[in-house]
């Protein structure tokens, strides 16, 4: 099979529910082949990470959505490792909540807390590694919503303008398919 005739083909973790599930759902909208990685179909990223840098051989855009922990972080440093050299495309969806001016020190919550500590640390890394990317095929992407609709953030706003994860998935999308320049990091807010 050629280049030209080769069908696009996206890996997707968290895939079953709110972004992820939008991002699927959009990529292949616009013919792309996807496949996905999440906790409904036994790949929950925890302790599975390694085996979807593995798979992630297979595959032209990586989208790693799915947060465990550090788990994005980590694979994130594997795949950079592993396929830098590649001619590939890994969009990581991070969070305003990581930015050194969120206002999210009100929340209280012991998972949110760590939520914000591990986006923060891994904002970082993208912006570090794009850097040492620079001169290689192999580009990484940082897709940064604000508050999202989605089953995780329920309760822990009060009446802010909210995201829709079909609008963060429009976003992967054109930072995917940007054919003139690098989006590096796309800040999504509400207004």
């Amino acid at each position: 099979m050629n280049q030209e005739n080769k069908k696009t083909r996206a890996l997707i973790t968290g895939h079953t529910k709110g972004i992820g599930n939008a991002i699927h759902e959009v990529l292949q909208g616009h013919g792309i082949e996807c496949v996905g990685f999440s906790r409904s179909n036994g790949y929950d990223v925890l302790g599975k990470e390694d085996f979807i840098v593995e798979q992630a051989k297979e595959f032209d855009w990586l989208i790693l959505n799915a947060y465990a922990g550090r788990s994005q972080t980590q694979m994130l440093e594997k795949l950079v490792h592993n396929y830098k050299t590649d001619d590939k495309k890994i969009v990581v969806i991070t969070s305003t909540s990581g930015l050194d001016h969120c206002l999210d020190d009100n929340i209280t919550d012991p998972f949110y807390i760590e939520y914000i500590k591990n986006k923060k640390e891994l904002i970082k890394f993208i912006a570090n590694i794009q850097q040492d990317l620079l001169c290689e095929r192999l580009s990484v992407y940082d897709i940064c919503p604000d508050i999202v609709d989605t089953d995780m953030t329920k309760g822990l706003w009060t009446p802010f303008p909210w995201l829709k994860p079909k609008e963060v998935a429009e976003s992967v999308r054109l930072v995917l398919t940007q054919e003139e320049y690098n989006i590096n990091q796309l800040v999504l807010q509400k207004k």
